[in-house]
């Protein structure tokens, strides 16, 4: 009785493993008959023993047409994937991403090790990534668009202008935050060294509202403004953009503020005038 017991129950473990078996070889060919990979099996002398899978196709490949045939060999005139191979049949594993025969193909090795934890062959894993790595371009390719435009958005909703000789404006419309108006004041300062401007009228017309950083960075511009040599100048504040600067406490004594762009520019060529009509005056000779 014992016997039979030990009998039908190593008939069950065997069944057991047949039937793991079955599933894995299942799997197995379901993932290569379906996914754009291939798998190949090396010896540890680097011969094919195994070579399958759907992504062979790629490379006008048929299942097992390199079996009995040394990788080594195959890859002698290409030193880095020989130098790959090799590090994978001494037993290093490895990640790579390559182009080949016009398609883009990612690898991973996999060492084998025998009972003893010996070195006894390679996996490899290829997938055909060209139609991800091309989706990847085209993605990249998209966003450096977006970002173009969102640059072009900005640009024109900031536009710097020079209205007349030496005297910038820049009319800024719709809700200005933090991020833009840092930007605004990169540009702006630029301009005026390059344009050698005398006034920049910042004109908050069109301007819906400001957040708390955004009215801080304001008077910081035109205090760098000043530094410059030039004068800014605040035109068109509106209620709610004022309420938000005093509730700020911020000093406005040391900013010219009118109330459009039109005074603002008179003012300008007012100043402008008068220092003209100075500097004559000075330069005449003494009678």
């Amino acid at each position: 009785m014992a016997g039979a017991e030990g009998a039908t129950g190593g008939a069950d473990a065997q069944g057991e493993r047949e039937e793991k078996l079955r599933e894995a070889q299942l799997l197995l060919r379901a993932l290569l008959e379906n996914l754009p990979i291939s798998v190949a099996r090396y010896d540890r002398e680097g011969v094919f023993t195994f070579q399958d899978g759907k992504g062979l196709g790629a490379v006008g490949m048929k299942p097992g047409q390199l079996v009995g045939a040394n990788v080594l060999e195959l890859y002698r005139d290409h030193e880095e994937g020989l130098n790959d191979l090799r590090r994978g049949l001494a037993g290093e594993a490895s990640h790579t991403v390559y182009e080949a025969h016009g398609a883009v193909f990612e690898t991973w090795q996999v060492p084998v090790r025998d009972d003893g934890g010996e070195p006894d062959g390679l996996v490899t894993v290829t997938l055909d990534a060209t139609a991800s790595r091309q989706r990847e371009i085209e993605l990249q390719s998209k966003l450096a668009l977006i970002d173009t435009q969102q640059k072009v958005i900005r640009d024109l909703s900031t536009p710097i202008i020079e209205v007349w000789d030496k005297v910038l404006t820049l009319p800024m419309v719709g809700v200005v935050d933090s991020l833009r108006i840092s930007e605004v004041m990169d540009n702006l300062l630029t301009a005026v060294v390059n344009k050698d401007a005398r006034y920049a009228i910042l004109d908050l017309t069109g301007v819906d509202a400001v957040d708390t950083q955004t009215a801080s960075y304001l008077i910081e511009m035109i205090k760098a403004i000043r530094l410059l040599g030039a004068e800014g100048i605040i035109t068109g504040i509106r209620a709610n953009v004022a309420q938000t600067m005093i509730a700020l406490g911020l000093d406005l004594s040391g900013v010219t503020t009118v109330g459009n762009l039109r005074a603002g520019l008179k003012l300008c060529m007012r100043r402008m005038a008068a220092a003209g009509k100075a500097g004559e005056a000075s330069s005449e000779p003494v009678k």
